[in-house]
């Protein structure tokens, strides 16, 4: 489901912005290659998770960094909330359609748990979105796909190790 809804934001309607906030963001390679193809296309893709220290399951944050290279590489901008957990599900798209709802961008959320997720288009409602989006900038780290490759070999090493179990955490 989660490499659907890329899909139908990349093909339908993402042209400037696709906006994420989710505090479990481990996305399949093909949403990874949708994120990519739309910075390719210009759309300014911006990604924002609780850090692993604000985290209320850093294992699962750390499951996630496994794919921040490629991401961050790709041109998507990533941001760690660092001031306590964030905890919404949101997406916007060029500040037109929303969607918000229950699930974690990961398999779990999309195969297993029953969750739910409302699309809307509805210009007012994405505009609140954004701004929470922005405002919550002011406390996030933005990572540099540089820097993000320099981290140590035990974060990589752990990074790897969960990310084999990402699909139960």
């Amino acid at each position: 489901r989660g490499r659907e809804l890329v899909a139908l934001c990349e093909d339908l309607c993402a042209r400037e912005r696709l906006w994420v906030q989710n505090p479990y963001f481990i996305p399949e390679p093909d949403a990874i290659g949708a994120f990519a193809q739309a910075v390719k296309r210009g759309v300014d893709v911006r990604i924002m998770v609780p850090s692993a220290d604000a985290s209320d399951m850093p294992l699962v944050q750390h499951a996630a960094h496994r794919n921040f290279q490629r991401l961050l590489e790709s041109g998507v901008r990533i941001f760690e909330y660092e001031r306590t957990l964030l905890h919404q599900k949101v997406m916007t798209v060029d500040g037109v359609w929303c969607a918000v709802g229950s699930s974690n961008f990961d398999d779990r959320s999309f195969e297993t748990n029953d969750e739910i997720t409302l699309g809307f288009l509805d210009r007012g409602l994405a505009k609140r979105l954004e701004q929470v989006f922005e405002r919550d900038l002011e406390h996030c780290i933005e990572l540099d796909a540089r820097r993000w490759k320099k981290r140590g070999l035990a974060h990589r090493a752990k990074d790897n190790v969960l990310y084999l179990m990402n699909e139960v955490l």
